[in-house]
């Protein structure tokens, strides 16, 4: 199965820093949701964990916040070329399949919103072996939306169910 989707959480979501170099040329932007949790780092940047990814997280984040998992919500887009921009991606992201990388590129499922259309994704999340600096020098985002984070200042719980208002620029 050819994934042509890639879902984003972080700068290079629309409107954020890294968006116009990287993502400028998308043919579909649409917000969206998926299951991991979601951090903000000091570097000005987020990172996700996805549990299924790290498996030897899961104890750990559960006695930090309670439930291992939780959701991120972000953007998913489509590319005229999608292995082009993953080329793009992967040195931006430090991703490199055959040695040590500060992302990994996985694939997972992603709720395009508010359509509720499930689709595979793309998608760069921090490995495992970064679990001591999170713990450190991250901030859990408990509302699962850094774009809210960061222009707030702070995470908003989002219930059950519930999407979170998202302001995206026009």
């Amino acid at each position: 199965m050819e994934i042509r989707h890639l879902f984003v959480y972080g700068t290079l979501m629309e409107g954020m820093r890294n968006h116009g170099r990287y993502c400028s040329n998308a043919l579909t932007i649409e917000p969206a949701v998926t299951t991991g949790r979601l951090y903000h780092l000091p570097y000005g940047f987020p990172a996700m964990f996805d549990l299924p990814a790290a498996p030897a997280c899961a104890d750990r984040l559960r006695r930090r916040h309670g439930a291992p998992d939780g959701q991120v919500f972000g953007e998913v887009m489509t590319f005229p070329d999608i292995e082009e921009t993953l080329r793009a991606l992967d040195h931006l992201e430090g991703y490199n399949p055959d040695s040590l990388s500060h992302y990994l590129r996985i694939s997972k499922p992603a709720t395009i919103l508010p359509r509720m259309e499930t689709v595979v994704a793309w998608c760069y999340v921090y490995t495992a072996n970064r679990l001591e600096e999170i713990e450190r020098a991250g901030e859990f985002i408990p509302g699962g939306c850094w774009r809210t984070f960061v222009r707030n200042g702070v995470s908003q719980p989002v219930h059950a169910g519930e999407v979170p208002t998202i302001n995206y620029p026009r």
